[in-house]
């Protein structure tokens, strides 16, 4: 449904259960970099007005997302952690180009953010469920 070739490893679930306060600061985490990944795209690309106006709405839902992962983290009771490194990131990352075209970095950088997305958005349907977590 979201386009991703393979599904989460379903030992992913029994982590993300045993684990909500760090599930939780993971995926608050994720739209605070999806927000600023947004951001950056901007800075870097402000060429492309229509992408501009696009990203910016992104990046606004991105940061309501992130004080909403945070607002349940406080209803639960719990802290928000430390960001951490994001492993799934840093291998999407080994498959950019080093020495391609400014465009091309461009449209890498876009479309592994949209598969970061999409396996965002896998995730937390997942954990929404298990946990009866309403947004």
């Amino acid at each position: 449904m979201l386009g991703l070739k393979l599904l989460t490893d379903p030992r992913w679930a029994n982590i993300a259960e045993g684990n909500l306060e760090e599930i939780l600061t993971d995926h608050a985490w994720c739209e605070q970099k999806a927000a600023s990944n947004a951001i950056s795209l901007i800075t870097n690309n402000s060429e492309h007005e229509d992408l501009v106006h696009e990203l910016t709405a992104i990046a606004i839902e991105e940061m309501e997302h992130f004080k909403m992962v945070v607002d349940i983290i406080k209803e639960r009771g719990y802290t928000l952690g430390r960001e951490r490194k994001d492993d799934y990131v840093g291998q999407l990352m080994k498959f950019s180009k080093k020495d391609g075209s400014r465009n091309m970095a461009f449209i890498d950088r876009l479309l592994f953010a949209a598969m970061i997305e999409a396996r965002s958005c896998e995730r937390f349907r997942f954990y929404r469920k298990i946990f009866k977590i309403k947004i």
